[in-house]
This record gives structure tokens, sequence and C-alpha cells, in this order.
């Protein structure tokens, strides 16, 4: 019976993708206009240079060391090793996609088990900072102080739910025995591989968003009334859009949004991680999260500066942003500086 179900699901998708382009034929078109646009501007300067840094910081060992500070918090969502700090780091500057490439990397190369892995994406697996606070803030809603206070009710949420759900079911949690030191790791490291890997994972990812942006555009040109609450579900960057323009709830939908983050976002992140790392936890947290991010965020709004207008800019178009973004560009020149201290530290030791 389960068979059968499945498979008339996907015969329903593959109808459904079929029929889109023929029965809403602009509103696709357009929906896939704006979703290289979003590939080839703001998304491109936002995770792809994280893919390449996220790899790096992993096997050269720089990722334990700037996530020392984040090691408590790692340990409060059910990760011990080393390296979990360094992974939650990717997760608060980078957004999902790094954050998953982290631990990835992290579980292939023996430094995180696949359970503290399975644990840590809960509170990892979020928005960055530039899309949260530069684009849905500052872009969408008119308020950078509003971006702000998003950012930081999703990362409190995802660690609250991690904690939570790492109680509920601890499972194993067995540490990995650090089975390559940094000088080994970064020995065999290659940097052409580490780019030809990220940009392969970037195609893949732009290929989810475009999918699910002409699955947003199509459902919402055929049933308008279901458009805001479709691509909420679908997509993140679409539904913080559109929920952008819905007034005086604008910031409480992109709040929603945000929490959920998406199907597009959670099939990339299973793209990215490997099978042996559970993905029942992130999907159970996203459960948790949205009560927990919608709780968190009426309770900012009470602090001073909490009653700034929230409505959104009608008519408006979501702010591209022209320059690499700081937390980016820092984290850039972080790994850069890394890795050639490993590898002058190889080039002394041969």
């Amino acid at each position: 019976m389960r068979c059968d179900w499945e498979r008339a699901g996907w015969i329903g998708v593959a109808l459904l993708t079929a029929v889109l382009p023929f029965w809403a034929p602009e509103a696709c078109a357009q929906a896939l206009r704006e979703g290289l646009v979003l590939c080839g501007g703001p998304l491109l300067l936002s995770l792809f240079p994280f893919l390449i840094v996220s790899t790096l910081l992993v096997h050269s060992g720089g990722g334990d060391l700037l996530g020392t500070l984040l090691r408590p918090a790692a340990r409060l969502a059910g990760a011990k090793a080393s390296c979990a700090g360094g992974v939650l780091l990717m997760g608060f500057t980078g957004g999902f996609a790094p954050a998953a490439n982290a631990a990835a990397q992290a579980v292939r190369a023996g430094k995180l088990s696949p359970s503290e892995a399975s644990n840590l994406l809960p509170a990892c697996i979020c928005s960055g900072p530039s899309f949260v606070i530069l684009t849905v803030g500052q872009g969408m809603l008119g308020s950078t102080g509003l971006g702000i206070r998003l950012f930081v009710v999703q990362a409190v949420a995802g660690l609250i739910a991690a904690a939570i759900l790492c109680r509920l079911h601890p499972g194993t949690n067995a540490q990995s025995g650090q089975v390559q030191d940094s000088f080994q790791s970064v020995r065999a490291l290659r940097l052409d591989a580490v780019i030809a890997d990220a940009a392969i994972t970037y195609c893949k990812l732009c290929g989810f968003i475009l999918y699910f942006r002409l699955l947003t555009g199509g459902l919402g040109a055929i049933w308008p009334e279901i458009r805001v609450p479709a691509a909420m579900l679908l997509e993140v960057c679409s539904g913080c859009d559109l929920a952008s323009r819905t007034g005086r709830w604008a910031s409480w939908l992109c709040c929603a949004a945000i929490s959920l983050q998406g199907t597009s976002v959670l099939l990339q992140v299973r793209t990215i991680c490997p099978a042996e790392i559970s993905f029942s936890p992130l999907l159970i947290a996203r459960l948790l999260h949205l009560p927990l991010s919608l709780g968190l965020f009426r309770l900012t709004l009470w602090l001073p500066g909490g009653t700034v207008t929230t409505g959104a800019i009608l008519g408006g178009t979501p702010t591209v942003l022209r320059r690499v973004p700081p937390d980016c560009a820092v984290l850039v020149f972080l790994g850069c500086c890394l890795l050639v201290c490993q590898l002058c530290r190889t080039v002394s030791e041969t």
C-alpha cells in the first residue's frame, strides 16, 4: 500500500511539473528568471565562497579554533567533538549550505560521528545573516533592526529545538576518533578538488532553487489565494519575498518562512549530507522551531525599538547586494590565511 501511494505521489509531481509551464507559461518563465538572477547575484556571493571555506576550515583544523566559543552550545545540542563548534559557526555565519557541507566534511574526515552531526543539524541549518538581516530585514521589510531580531530568533530557536530533541532521543552520541590530525588532513587536501566540489554543489543547489521557484510561480498564478503559503512551504527566498508584501503581518510571516526553511532547503541539505547522517532530527526540529521562533520573536518586539513599522515595501523589489557581505569576506580571508599557514608548514616539514 505504501509503495502504491508513494508511486502515485511521484506521478502527481511529474504531471504537475509537466503541466505548469503550459498552464501558466508567463508566471513560470518569470519565476525562473528571478531564480537565475538570485543564483547569479546575492546567492552566489553568499554561498559559493562559504562552500570552499567550510571545506578548508574542516580539513585544516581551523574550524576547531574559530568555533571554540561555540563548543558549549554544540554540547548542548548533543555534539561533543572539538570540531562541532566550527560547524555551528558556519551555520550562524554562512547559512544552511556551508553548515551542511561542514558537517558532511567533518563526518568524512572522521572528526564528527554521524550521530553528532544529526544532532547538530537542527541547530545550524538556518538562513545566514546576509540573507536575513540585509535582504529580508533591510531590503524587504525596510528595517535592519527587524532583520537582526529575526536572525537572533532563528538561531536561538534552533539551539533550543536541538537541545530538546537531544534529550528526548539521545541516540548513540558516540564520539568519533580523531582519525586524522590537522597536518595530515591538509597534506591530503587539494585546492583544485575543493573548488570543483564546491562548484558542483552550488550548481545542485541552484537546481533546487529554480525547480521550486517554478512550482511557486506556476501554482501562485493558478491559485492566487495559496501563493504565499505555497511559497513559504516550498522555497524560503520566494516565501520571504511574498510574505514581506502582506502588510501588517509581514514580519510574522517572514519569521515563519525563515523558521520552516522550505522544502527546497531541506532537500539541498539532504543532497549535501552523506546517507549515514540521519535526517529525522532536522525534520522533527522544524515542527518545534516554528512555535519557538514565533514566541521568541514576540518577546523581542517588547525590547527597545520593537515598535518599528513592520509593513512591507509594496511594489518594491528585494535589495540586490553589490558587494561581498562582510561576514562572507571575513571568513574567506580567515580561511585563506589558515590554508596558507598550513601549506607553509607542509613545505617546511618536507
